[in-house]
């Protein structure tokens, strides 16, 4: 029975292992600054929805599908000046070499908006 126990402890370590190695990134990987990798399409005429908002895709220029994308929108006079600012989520995945749809509630009309991406989640490196 201990030698059972013994062998079992010594699977279950390798496979923890095995798991972190297979899942972490590798060394000396960093995450590619967010302008470097997304280009954001969106409509210039905030839309109507119950208030406003603004509207379009954000496109994923990496080989990694993403998740977790967060957008910072900034509400720009006709001078190009911040008169408003709101965050929102790109919803689901974003895959690589693709592109997915967000709105995002902003608190006025503006001339203008200034839309970035914030944070992002790598999720997989998909095939080229």
């Amino acid at each position: 029975m201990i030698v059972v126990a013994r062998v079992l402890r010594r699977v279950v370590v390798a496979g923890a292992l095995l798991s972190a190695s297979l899942f972490s990134p590798p060394p000396g990987h960093a995450q590619a600054p967010p302008d470097q990798i997304f280009r954001i399409e969106y409509g210039r005429e905030a839309v109507p929805r119950g208030g406003w908002a603004v509207e379009g895709y954000v496109n994923n220029d990496s080989n990694y599908r993403v998740s977790g994308v967060r957008l910072r929108v900034q509400v720009l006079d006709e001078a190009g000046a911040v008169v408003g600012e709101s965050f929102g989520w790109v919803y689901g995945n974003v895959p690589a070499a693709g592109r997915a749809y967000f709105v995002v509630p902003v608190p006025r009309k503006g001339a203008d908006y200034r839309i970035t991406v914030v944070a992002y989640s790598p999720i997989s490196m998909d095939a080229p």
